[in-house]
C-alpha cells in the first residue's frame, strides 16, 4: 500500500536529472472523504510566474507595527471569567431524581436472604402438599 504522504519517486532521465531539475511543480492541499489533508503535486503550466517575495524596508514596517500597536488596547481578562479546568467546584443544587442518600447494602443484603427463605419454604410446603400419604 502506497502512503499518500509521500512524494512520487523522480524519473531518471537519459541524459541526467537535467529536464527534471527545470521541472517547475505546483502543490496543491486536497482533503480526501474523511478530511485528512495531503498535498497533491501538479505540474506548473509553461506561462506561470511565480511570485516574488520581497523584504520591506525596516522604517515603514516598524512605523507600521506601531501604528498597529497605538490602535489596539491592551487585553484584559476579568478573572472571574477565566477557566481554569482544575478549579472545580461542587453544583449548588442537586440533579433531579439523582441518589440523594445512600441505601445500606447490608439491609438489601438482608431482604433478598428473607425472600429466599420464604420462597424455598413456600416451595417445601407445596412439595408436601403434593405428596401422596403413606396411611
Amino acid at each position: 500500500m502506497k502512503d499518500p504522504k509521500t512524494k512520487p519517486p523522480v524519473e531518471s532521465d537519459a541524459d541526467g536529472n537535467a529536464e527534471s531539475a527545470n521541472r517547475r511543480r505546483l502543490g496543491k492541499i486536497v482533503h480526501d472523504d474523511r478530511g485528512c489533508a495531503s498535498v497533491e503535486w501538479l505540474d506548473a503550466p509553461e506561462d506561470y510566474v511565480r511570485p516574488v517575495l520581497e523584504l520591506e524596508d525596516g522604517g515603514k514596517a516598524q512605523s507600521r507595527v506601531k501604528i498597529v500597536r497605538e490602535r489596539e488596547r491592551p487585553l484584559s481578562i476579568a478573572k472571574q471569567d477565566a477557566f481554569n479546568p482544575y478549579q472545580r467546584s461542587v453544583p449548588e443544587a442537586p440533579a433531579a431524581g439523582g441518589g440523594g442518600t445512600r441505601r445500606d447494602l447490608r439491609k438489601l443484603s438482608n431482604w433478598i436472604k428473607m425472600m429466599r427463605e420464604i420462597e424455598e419454604r413456600k416451595q417445601l410446603d407445596k412439595d408436601e402438599a403434593e405428596k401422596p400419604r403413606e396411611d
